[in-house]
C-alpha cells in the first residue's frame, strides 16, 4: 500500500512539476524549482537566458554552488531566502543590492515557497527573482514628496496668518510717520514699529524662500571624487597650521544621484566648520563608505566640539552661535541633502570633536541623468 501511495506521489509531483514548467515560461522574472536540498531540478527559459547558462549547467548543482557574480548578489543575500526557506519550511524572502559596471545599483528581490506534499513535508521549492529596481525608485520619490508637500503646507500658512497682518501693521506705521501732528516720542515709536515690521518681512520671507523646493538638475557621479577634491581644495596650506588631512576611501563604490555642485559647496560650508572649530590644529578625516543603497559622506574633526545644550536647535533655521551670518548654514545644507533624497546627521563630544554624515542615494540604473529631485515634483 506504501508502495503505491509513494507511486502515486511521484506521479503526482512529476505532473505538478510539469505544471511549475508551464508557468515559468509564462511568468517575468528568473525561477527555479529546487528539491529539499536544494538541488536544481528545473529552471524557466527566461531564466538561463538571463543568468547566460544552460540546463547543463545546472545539472546535479545546488543553488548554493552558483556563482554569486552570476546571480549579481554576494553569496549571504542570493542564499538566505532559500536557507531559511529549507530551515523553516516555510516562505521567506530578501532584497540585495548590486552595483553595475556603470556604477549605478539594481536591486533584485528574491522569494522561496516551499510546496508541500499530503503528508505536508516540503518536497519542492519554488526560488522566485526580479528586479524591484523601479519599485525602490518609487518609493522615494514617493517619501520625498511627501515631506516637501509638508513642507510647503506650511509655507503656505505663515503666508496667509503672518504675512497679511504683517503688512496691515507696516503700512499704517508708515503712516503714521508722515503724519505731522505726531511729537518726537510717537514719531520714534512709530518708527521702531514700521522698521521692525520691515525686519519681520525679511524674516518671513528667509522662511518662505527656505522652505520652497530647490531646482537641482540631478544626476550620477563619484561621490568620493567630489569629496576629495573639495578637501584638497579647502585644505590646501593648512599643514602649516597643524592639521593633518586623513582620507579613508572604501572601495568600488557606486555611483550616487545628485547635484554635484550643490555637494560640494554643502561640503565647502561644513569642512569650513570643521577649520574653525580646530583654531590650534589638529586631524580632519574624510571617509567614504558605501551603506546599503546610499553612500555615507563623513567629515570628522578634533576640534572644540558642540556644546550639548544647543545641539537640539544646530539645524533649526536661523539659529548660530556666530555674531554675523543668517544662522541657515546647517539647515539649508540639511534641506539640499535631503531634497536630492539624501540626509544630514551630526554627532559631537565637546573637547574632541565633530563628525557629519551626508548620506548620497546610490544612482539606481532606472534613472535618467537631468531630471528633477522628489521635491521639485
Amino acid at each position: 500500500m506504501a508502495g503505491k501511495n509513494s507511486a502515486a506521489d511521484a506521479g503526482n509531483f512529476r505532473t505538478e512539476d510539469s505544471l511549475f514548467t508551464l508557468l515559468m515560461e509564462q511568468v517575468e522574472g528568473e525561477i527555479f524549482i529546487l528539491d529539499e536540498e536544494g538541488r536544481f531540478l528545473s529552471a524557466g527559459r527566461n531564466t538561463l537566458e538571463n543568468l547566460g547558462l544552460s540546463e547543463e549547467d545546472l545539472k546535479g548543482k545546488k543553488f548554493t554552488d552558483l556563482d554569486p557574480v552570476i546571480l549579481r548578489c554576494n553569496v549571504e543575500d542570493a542564499n538566505r531566502p532559500l536557507l531559511e526557506s529549507l530551515e523553516s519550511g516555510k516562505k521567506s524572502e530578501h532584497t540585495c543590492a548590486f552595483t553595475q559596471g556603470d556604477g549605478r545599483v539594481r536591486y533584485i528581490a528574491a522569494v522561496c515557497y516551499p510546496v508541500v506534499d499530503q503528508s505536508g513535508r516540503a518536497r519542492r521549492f519554488i526560488y522566485i527573482r526580479s528586479d524591484v529596481t523601479g519599485r525602490q525608485q518609487l518609493e522615494r520619490h514617493e517619501r520625498q514628496t511627501a515631506k516637501m508637500a509638508a513642507i510647503g503646507e506650511l509655507a503656505t500658512y505663515m503666508a496667509h496668518e503672518i504675512r497679511n497682518p504683517l503688512f496691515s501693521i507696516g503700512g499704517f506705521a508708515n503712516a503714521l510717520l508722515r503724519n505731522p501732528s505726531l511729537n518726537d516720542l510717537a514719531r520714534e515709536k512709530a518708527r521702531i514699529i514700521y522698521d521692525e515690521s520691515r525686519r519681520l518681512d525679511i524674516v518671513l520671507s528667509n522662511i518662505l524662500n527656505f522652505a520652497r523646493p530647490m531646482e537641482q538638475e540631478l544626476t550620477a557621479f563619484a561621490a568620493e571624487t567630489v569629496a576629495v577634491q573639495t578637501v584638497e581644495l579647502m585644505t590646501m596650506g593648512r599643514e602649516d597650521r597643524g592639521v593633518n588631512v586623513v582620507f579613508e576611501i572604501g572601495s568600488d563604490l557606486p555611483m550616487v544621484r545628485g547635484n554635484a555642485e550643490n555637494l560640494k559647496q554643502t561640503l565647502i560650508n561644513i569642512v569650513k566648520n570643521s577649520l574653525e572649530a580646530m583654531p590650534d590644529g589638529g586631524v580632519l578625516t574624510l571617509s567614504v563608505k558605501r551603506a546599503y543603497n546610499f553612500v555615507d559622506i563623513e567629515v570628522k574633526d578634533t576640534g572644540v566640539g558642540i556644546d550639548p545644550s544647543i545641539m537640539g536647535r544646530i539645524f533649526s533655521p536661523f539659529f548660530s552661535t556666530k555674531s554675523s551670518g543668517a544662522g541657515l548654514g546647517l539647515a539649508l545644507a540639511r534641506k539640499v541633502i535631503e531634497e536630492m533624497g539624501g540626509g544630514l546627521s551630526i554627532t559631537s563630544h565637546p573637547g574632541r570633536g565633530t563628525s557629519v554624515i551626508l548620506s548620497m542615494p546610490v544612482a539606481l540604473a532606472v534613472q535618467k541623468d537631468g531630471e528633477g529631485s522628489p521635491g521639485d515634483a
